[in-house]
Formats: C-alpha cells, structure tokens, sequence
C-alpha cells in the first residue's frame, strides 16, 4: 500500500506519463527469478498497470527458456545472480530464443564484474531489489521503450569501474552536436533514430559515434554513457 499522498501522486503522473507515450499497447512480461515471495511482489506491481500482461514465470533457467520457446515476451525480468538457478549466461540463450524480447535485471548483486558482465551481454536495463516501487515501475516502462534505466547504485559500481574516484575526469572537448549524441545514445536510441530525430545521414551518426569513442579513449556505447553521467554531459534522471 502507499504510504501516503505525494506517493500516490507521483506513481500515478509516472503512469499516466507512459500511458501517453505508449498509448494502448499490451506489454508482455515474464518473470524469472527463484524466489516465490519477489515474483509475488512483482505480479503484484505488474498486475495493477495499465497496458501490462504478466505472460509467465520461471523459477529455474531450464522453465524460463522453455516457455520463451512458447511465448513471446516483449520485457524479461530476471536475476541472473542466483547460482543453481539463473547465471548471466543465460542472457545471450534469452535473446537467441526471443530476439525481440529486452531484457531487464532486477537483483541484489552489487559487485562491480557482475554487472560489467550482463551489460556486455547488450543489457541496459539493471536495478536492484532495493529499489522503490515506483523506480521498478519506471524501469519497466524504459525497457518497453527501449530506454536504458539504471538505479543509482548501479552507476556508482559502474562508475568506480571504469573511473576511480582519485581519476581527473574533466570532459574533453566535445561540440553541442557531440553532446546532443552521447545523450541519444543515452536515450537508447539506434543510429537510425538518433539520424532521425537530428535529421542527418545514418552514415553521419555513426561517424560521430566513432570519433566520440576515439577521442574519449572508450570502447563501447555502455563506458561512454557513464562517461557522459560521471562528468556531468548526462544527467541520471534522464538515463
């Protein structure tokens, strides 16, 4: 239950801002996670939204990649930290058997390889079972979206990774169209979208994006985006 007014009024303008954006689709999700209590607290959550439809649930990787072979879900929620049970291996096996399915990890795994880990398997979607509510319920709509969402938590791990706190993190010199990208990029969006919404060549963006990553000494969309949040170029709230 809510604990009280301002709770319910920022839950409710978080779906009524998606109801807007998504109109009348149907999300279908599945549920993978071991423990019977989380996935009742989740079909919970899920159940009272607009436009979502719990399709299933997996307590083991063995069941969750069996009805992926019978349903197609658009969002998987998974923990893929729960040996015997599920393992980030399993994230390549779930986008091989449902391409179009986004995946988003929901755990208590704080440790800092462990998510390395599951974003170089494409994972952009990653909170802890820590988290709110509402920030569970943002999450989901982001992953729908195509959106990265991750709580700060996990920044701050990702963040000590790639730039320990005692490293000079000025940001190099990037132009506003630079800038405008690296937050697209942040946004999810493909180069097409991101060609699109900045109305240039596909072949333009992805110039840009290869420059950028020269230029900042990164090596993958994921490092350039915490680039982005460590140094300020991007805000958390709009990740």
């Amino acid at each position: 239950m809510l604990g009280n007014g301002f709770e319910y009024l920022l839950l409710f303008r978080i779906i009524l801002n998606n109801l807007f954006t998504l109109g009348k689709e149907n999300i279908q999700v599945l549920i993978a996670d071991n423990h019977l209590l989380i996935r009742e607290g989740m079909r919970s959550i899920l159940s009272a939204l607009p436009g979502i439809n719990l399709l299933a649930e997996a307590a083991d990787a063995n069941e969750l990649l069996a009805k992926l072979k019978e349903q197609q879900p658009d969002i998987v929620i998974i923990d893929c930290f729960m040996p015997g049970f599920f393992k980030p291996e399993d994230i390549p096996e779930i986008l091989s058997i449902s391409p179009q399915a986004r995946v988003m990890v929901v755990t208590t795994q704080q440790d800092k390889s462990g998510i390395l880990k599951v974003l170089g398997y494409g994972v952009s979607n990653f909170i802890l079972k820590q988290c709110d509510k509402d920030e569970f319920i943002s999450a989901v709509y982001a992953t729908y979206k195509k959106e990265n969402f991750f709580c700060g938590k996990v920044v701050d791990a990702i963040l000590e990774k790639h730039f320990p706190q005692d490293t000079h993190c000025d940001p190099a010199i990037l132009s506003q169209r630079e800038i405008e990208i690296i937050n697209d990029i942040a946004l999810g969006l493909t180069n097409g979208e991101i060609a699109k919404k900045n109305h240039l060549s596909v072949h333009t963006v992805s110039t840009h994006r290869r420059n950028i990553l020269k230029k900042l000494k990164l090596k993958n969309a994921s490092e350039l985006v915490m680039y982005g949040i460590r140094t300020g170029i991007i805000k958390v709230a709009n990740v």
